[in-house]
């Protein structure tokens, strides 16, 4: 579902508002996209007994509410979305096509 949730946030909700997002903060989203996403494919290659195992899911936790917040806070990039002229509605339809083809809806 975290993969879904970024592939969701990537190809529509970024392009719909990154007009009135502050630069630094979509490359900032961006990167941490990537490092999610580099750090799930290794966890899924791995079995729980690996090394590393353990390490990588507490990174992953960590990069994960470390996004969610910087999105959420005064000022980030919520905040700037909603002055955006994007329609939330419109949007909202755009997002539910591919959670509806790859798996369970979740809040974005």
């Amino acid at each position: 579902e975290l993969s879904v949730h970024t592939m969701i946030e990537e190809t529509i909700f970024y392009p719909a508002v990154s007009a009135k997002v502050e630069d630094d903060l979509m490359d900032e989203s961006h990167v941490e996209h990537d490092s999610a996403k580099m750090l799930i494919a290794s966890i899924l290659e791995s079995k729980s007994s690996d090394k590393f195992f353990d390490a990588k899911v507490t990174v992953l936790s960590e990069v994960i509410k470390h996004h969610v917040k910087e999105e959420e806070q005064r000022g980030g990039m919520f905040t700037q979305a909603k002055k955006s002229k994007v329609d939330f509605v419109e949007l909202r339809a755009w997002i539910w096509i591919p959670v509806c083809h790859v798996g369970s809806p979740m809040p974005l």
